[in-house]
């Protein structure tokens, strides 16, 4: 018979862990973003105040926070504040009038994976905005415009959309172009209501808790051995090769990540002899492989090695029909075999 080891990993468990971007269900996040704000529509009315030809600033820095709960692995709702940024009326280079505006916002928030780490999402929901408008009382404009200030309470629709990109499971990068339609209500006298709308452009990073929890998950792994890659025929002390055999098996249970494994040998002979004989000789084999595991640094308490004589043979009726001890012997080969069975915990980060 030729002496290889039959080294099959018969079953394992081994698991895969790919992050999405978006947070793991029933789980909280926060962040902050920050970005380029532009007012839109609703600025042309102040082109001409009195005959004065004026300009105006309508870009600024916006920054805001937010935080949400993951709902299910592609849906969340999130509440959030922003500095919308602000428009400024200008006159010769100067300031005249400025509109401010910054409030919260409660959104739904639909995700969608597109690579193992990057999602994009959409959100849709409405915004309470709080518009600061300010005039200036510059002596060059004239006593019409006197300094005057004002405010009001609205609410917008919003509507986003972005990239989400999960740095590592519990940090994420998001770039988000959103939306604000119809920002503040202010009326006067030179035209109709001023509604601007409010577009930006943000980067933030989000931290989401309870994410990157290392979850022990049950990993079994299954070795079957030849006996005679282990043994010489009738006999129960290990052969050269079959150390070798064995520390293979021991390497990679090693890289496979298991903590603490549980080893259960399981010694068996073939059917020749009697019973009371292959049971003894089925136990002293799998007695000596636990002891070699042991001598190579597996915890004695954490091995188990069990004889079951000629039980359970793999051959089945192949070999009944064949004349001759040594052909017997040699059909009977895989029925002369150890397994061994490893069991442990292996933490997968989720």
């Amino acid at each position: 018979m030729k002496k290889t080891a039959i080294v099959l990993a018969i079953s394992g468990l081994a698991l895969a862990s790919a992050a999405q971007a978006a947070p793991q269900a029933n789980t909280f996040y926060a962040g902050a973003k920050a970005g380029w704000a532009s007012y839109h529509d609703g600025l042309t009315q102040f082109e001409r105040l009195d005959g004065l030809k004026t300009g105006h600033q309508r870009n600024s820095v916006t920054y805001g926070v937010f935080g949400g709960y993951q709902i299910t692995d592609n849906l969340a709702v999130e509440l959030g504040y922003d500095d919308f940024g602000r428009n400024k009326v200008k006159y010769k280079g100067q300031t005249i009038g400025k509109h401010t505006a910054h409030g919260t916002h409660l959104t739904l928030k639909a995700s969608y994976p597109v690579l193992a780490d990057l999602d994009v999402y959409a959100r849709v929901g409405a915004a309470l905005v709080r518009s600061d408008y300010k005039t200036y009382d510059d002596s060059f404009v004239g006593e019409g415009f006197p300094g005057r200030r004002g405010h009001d309470l609205s609410t917008s629709a919003v509507f986003a959309g972005g990239l989400e990109y999960a740095i590592m499971p519990s940090l994420a990068l998001r770039v988000e172009y959103q939306w604000l339609n119809n920002v503040g209500k202010k009326s006067n006298s030179l035209s109709t209501d001023y509604r601007p709308d409010v577009g930006s452009v943000t980067a933030g990073l989000s931290y989401r808790f309870g994410q990157g929890v290392a979850a022990p998950e049950v990993v079994t792994k299954k070795f079957a051995f030849s006996s005679d890659v282990l043994f010489d025929f009738n006999k129960s002390s290990l052969k050269a090769g079959g150390s070798e055999a064995l520390d293979g098996m021991t390497t990679e249970v090693a890289n496979s990540g298991l903590a603490s494994p549980n080893y259960n040998v399981a010694g068996y002979t073939d059917r020749i002899g009697s019973d009371a004989y292959n049971q003894k000789l089925s136990e002293k084999r799998a007695e000596t492989v636990a002891n070699y595991l042991v001598s190579k640094g597996v915890e004695q308490t954490n091995v188990t090695a069990v004889g079951y004589g000629k039980a359970n043979p793999v051959t089945g009726s192949n070999c009944d029909t064949v004349k001759g001890r040594k052909a017997l012997i040699a059909c009977l080969a895989p029925d002369r075999r150890v397994e061994v069975s490893v069991q442990g915990a292996k933490t997968v980060t989720m």
